[in-house]
């Protein structure tokens, strides 16, 4: 029986957030999916400290991105390689904005002083000696001045 694409997708976000202890957890126990780890290993293999540890992975479990068994935690093996996706995923997305620029890098200091007005209501764009200028001379000079600020 077909099923609807509705139930096919799921539109909830990741629940793990980049630089927290949860995110530090999973990205360890994906890279080391063939073992089990005790809070304290995982505290003593990550920079999560041993009293938080086990806060976190309790969190991770209820969540259902990691298993537990006999006081360690692992990651299913079937869930592993789309677990990594979403850490990469995650990775990238940090990246892309934390290497885009955080103001106008390409712009020159005091462009927008050589920018022309567009207000109808400065004379010093909009009338000449014989009388106000038409919209067709005001973009010939709006053209003009981007010309030359390109020089």
């Amino acid at each position: 029986m077909p099923i609807h694409v509705d139930e096919l997708t799921n539109d909830e976000p990741f629940p793990v957030k980049p630089d927290t202890n949860e995110y530090e957890a999973l990205s360890f126990l994906v890279g080391h999916r063939e073992y089990g780890f005790t809070p304290v290993e995982i505290a003593a293999h990550t920079d999560i400290s041993e009293s938080s540890a086990s806060k976190t992975m309790a969190r991770l479990f209820e969540k259902g991105l990691v298993e537990r068994a006999e006081g360690s935690y692992y990651v299913d093996p079937d869930r592993a390689g789309t677990l990594k996706q979403r850490l990469a995923s995650l990775d990238s997305a940090v990246n892309l904005f934390e290497s885009a620029p955080s103001d106008d890098a390409y712009a020159e200091k005091g462009w927008e002083d050589d920018v022309p007005s567009i207000d109808l209501d400065d004379s010093s764009t909009t009338s000449t000696e014989d009388g106000p200028k038409t919209a067709e001379d005001q973009a010939e000079d709006l053209v003009t001045a981007l010309e030359d600020g390109r020089d």
